[in-house]
């Protein structure tokens, strides 16, 4: 037990002093901070996008200006550009595009002469305008048909955790900067664990650890040590997240409801399960990096041997991803079981649906006997890895190691 905390304490305190460790700190509150205030730049950007002149037949504009005000920021109305250029855009408030309108045998035609020409464009202004359209066609006025058209729909959740469409919504755009930052520390602490275990071989360093030290307790003191660290960084991003997601809005001046990333939709037991899931997950990748690093004999080697065991991890993201959209998929179920998988797949199902107590339990017990039974077969390949240098270990040496009793 004295050489556990030795380990522990002694692997702590210098990761805690490396200015790796500060800078990962300092870079990834940043990200945070950039993740958090993204959608306002989102926003100021595309409000510059959204400037439209609107030119051809007078009258035709008088009607379209209001049918467009929700998607397009109408600045000027000029009847003689007809063919407009780019210098006339730049020259009438650095406008997006040009939007002629003009009267047709057939109906309205629209002309859109725009810097950056997209699809979505003419879709957009498509549904704008069609009440312009129809009352062209019908001889209606395009207020009348505008009514005719706006059919009320109204969005009740049956069976859901929230009470009302807006929850859920923000609910899934927080779930999705978490499963992010679940991806990033899983992924960048478990290449910590790999490289330092790495390192620790090739420098020789390990022959004097492993000759004083039992190769199961370095292996279990650098992983808790690495967990310990990796909270540490967790609980500073998440508070700043917090902050910046409910009382950073109020000091600009908007409720945190109103935000693009309030927390309003997610639960203190969403919180909850994003931390043990997180240790799960964790404990998992970083005990497989353990033993992975263990049989590198030249650093170089870190991404060719390393690289394959980051797949699960991959496919864990994207199908957490899914899970977001559909979280009682019969596979989206059934991956919320799987050790590797499980952390990511089961915290999104949590954050967006009520998921059964007895799911949440069964996965809890699966992924946590999946620790002990990886961190079995770790400790062995450690062992033998770690005492085995010039070559990596051959499979039948591997299999011997995980044959042999503990």
């Amino acid at each position: 037990m004295n050489e556990l905390v030795t380990v522990y304490s002694a692997e702590v305190l210098r990761r805690l002093r490396s200015r790796a460790f500060m800078v990962g700190l300092i870079i990834g509150a940043l990200g945070i901070l950039a993740m958090m205030r993204l959608p306002t730049l989102i926003n100021t950007f595309a409000a510059q996008s959204d400037r439209v002149i609107l030119a051809g037949d007078p009258a035709l504009m008088a009607k379209a200006r209001p049918l467009l005000k929700d998607d397009y920021n109408v600045t000027e109305l000029i009847p003689s550009l007809t063919s407009p250029t780019t210098s006339d855009l730049q020259t009438h408030g650095q406008a997006a595009c040009v939007i002629v309108l003009t009267r047709g045998t057939e109906g309205i035609r629209i002309s859109v002469y725009a810097r950056n020409p997209r699809t979505e464009m003419g879709d957009t202004l498509r549904r704008d305008l069609l009440p312009l359209q129809v009352g062209y066609a019908t001889k209606m006025r395009p207020q009348t048909v505008e009514a005719l058209l706006n059919m009320p729909v109204a969005v009740k959740p049956i069976g859901s955790k929230f009470g009302s469409v807006s929850q859920a919504d923000q609910a899934r755009v927080v779930a999705n900067v978490l499963i992010v930052l679940l991806y990033l520390l899983i992924v960048l602490n478990s290449q910590l664990i790999m490289t330092s275990v790495a390192e620790e071989k090739t420098s020789r360093i390990a022959e004097l650890l492993v000759a004083s030290v039992n190769p199961s307790t370095l292996l279990i003191g650098k992983i808790a040590a690495s967990a310990t660290l990796a909270i540490v960084q967790l609980i500073v991003w998440v508070a700043i997240g917090i902050v910046l997601g409910s009382g950073g809005e109020s000091r600009l001046g908007t409720s945190a409801s109103s935000s693009p990333l309030s927390l309003s939709g997610v639960s203190g037991n969403d919180i909850a399960g994003f931390v043990i899931f997180f240790l799960i997950g964790y404990l998992q990748m970083a005990t497989m990096f353990a033993a992975v690093g263990s049989l590198i004999n030249r650093t170089e080697d870190i991404g060719s041997i390393g690289g394959p065991f980051f797949v699960p991890i991959v496919g864990a993201f994207f199908l957490a991803i899914t899970a977001l959209q559909v979280p009682d998929a019969p596979f989206i179920v059934t991956a919320g079981f799987i050790p590797l998988v499980a952390p990511f797949v089961m915290f999104a199902r949590i954050v967006v649906s009520t998921v059964p107590l007895w799911q949440i339990v069964l996965s809890f017990i699966i992924n946590v006997a999946a620790i002990v039974i990886i961190s079995i077969l770790a400790g062995k390949i450690y062992r033998i890895g770690m005492l085995l240098y010039g070559r990596p270990p051959k499979l039948i040496q591997l299999w011997h190691a995980l044959k042999a009793p503990s």
